[in-house]
């Protein structure tokens, strides 16, 4: 009962943040143990745009992160593409789409409250050209480069950081059912 009431107790908090901002962070992890990531939600509705996501940045690095793309979003001086390389980020940074099977896969479960929220809870209480849009559920991973600039689809990728940036671009891994 008591995990029931906390839920709703956040759905309300994260819309009440999405209704006065546009949109909200949420931010997952300690900065102790990889990966950590914080996500977007309300761009979608909002916007129309996809929710953002990135790996191993401190929440206020993220923060800025989705603040900057939001107002860029919203001016029409960013159009999210795969593979395309974002020069407002300090260092390399390339937009990858999340790859749809990452939605509903288990190990990223957490994806699941920003599709719930932009598909199903926060657009029944947007005004009514919001709710006219179609609400197809879209993510991209800003995909930071290491400190020598190599990205983790290239050879020269220092492995030491892939455990903390996920790949979320590619295809989710099948499971074996028994």
């Amino acid at each position: 009962m008591f995990d029931r009431l906390w839920r709703g107790f956040h759905h309300r908090d994260i819309e009440k943040r999405i209704a006065r901002h546009g949109w909200t962070g949420i931010y997952v992890g300690d900065y102790h143990e990889a990966p950590t990531w914080a996500y977007t939600i309300g761009f979608l509705t909002a916007l129309g745009a996809p929710e953002i996501i990135v790996f191993d940045v401190p929440k206020g690095g993220a923060d800025g992160i989705f603040q900057e793309a939001y107002a860029q979003l919203k001016s029409g001086d960013l159009a999210l593409r795969d593979g395309e390389a974002w020069p407002a980020a300090n260092g390399r940074a390339v937009w990858r789409k999340v790859h749809p099977s990452r939605y509903e896969d288990e190990e990223n479960a957490w994806l699941g409250l920003a599709v719930t929220f932009d598909t199903v809870l926060w657009p029944a209480s947007r005004v009514a050209e919001a709710q006219a849009r179609p609400l197809d559920f879209e993510a991209f991973q800003l995909v930071l480069s290491d400190d020598d600039g190599h990205f983790p689809w290239e050879p020269e990728y220092d492995e030491r950081l892939r455990p903390r940036q996920r790949a979320l671009y590619e295809p989710a891994p099948q499971t074996e059912k028994l």
